[in-house]
């Protein structure tokens, strides 16, 4: 019966949606307690004290934020579950790396549903599979910027093996085949900024 005293945290700035959302969510069975963060200041502190069992946050709080920038941002431990809250049009494969996934539309069952399956599962083993490595954020940043595998291999002293293998784990980690959603992705993830990108 542990599984039906999960505390949850919401992390949004829009009264609707975090009123809404913590409406629906303390009627979930199973949901002991929500709790709202409101302001960008207090999330540390009041993660610290709340120790919640899964964190719902909406990715542009910290300007649409990868998993691992949030973490490290909130210092939000690996075992729990980062959610994200999803209700803009962008392209959600950029919201892979989170645990799980909630949309403004989804319905209660969804939603406890998606719950449910964030909160049973080990969190700890999958949480990272997405996450790029330093050398792959590296090697992305120059996809971007336009360079050839030549070039890449050379600019950062490996051999170009190399360099298409990092290609082959950055494309499947992040689930992105194409150079402009490679852009996108870097772009959102402030990972180079759109000046430095050959048009």
């Amino acid at each position: 019966m542990a599984n039906l005293s999960k505390v949850l945290a919401v992390a949004e700035t829009s009264y609707i949606i975090r009123k809404g959302l913590v409406y629906t969510l303390s009627q979930l069975p199973i949901v002991s307690k929500v709790v709202e963060l409101k302001e960008l200041e207090d999330i540390n502190y009041q993660l610290g004290i709340l120790k919640p069992d899964a964190v719902l946050i909406n990715p542009m709080l910290l300007g649409h934020s990868h998993k691992g920038d949030v973490r490290q941002h909130l210092n939000i431990e690996k075992h729990i579950p980062l959610i994200a809250l999803v209700y803009n049009m962008i392209d959600e494969r950029f919201y892979q790396s989170y645990d799980a996934v909630i949309r403004i539309n989804d319905s209660e069952s969804k939603i406890e549903e998606v719950l449910s399956a964030c909160l049973n599962k080990d969190v700890s083993k999958v949480s990272d599979q997405s996450e790029l490595s330093d050398r792959e954020k590296e090697i992305l940043i120059s996809i971007v910027k336009g360079m050839s595998n030549k070039e890449i291999a050379e600019h950062h002293n490996i051999s170009i093996h190399t360099v298409i293998t990092h290609r082959r784990n950055i494309g499947r980690k992040l689930e992105i085949h194409s150079v402009s959603g490679l852009t996108i992705y870097a772009i959102l993830n402030k990972l180079v900024d759109i000046k430095d990108i050959q048009l």
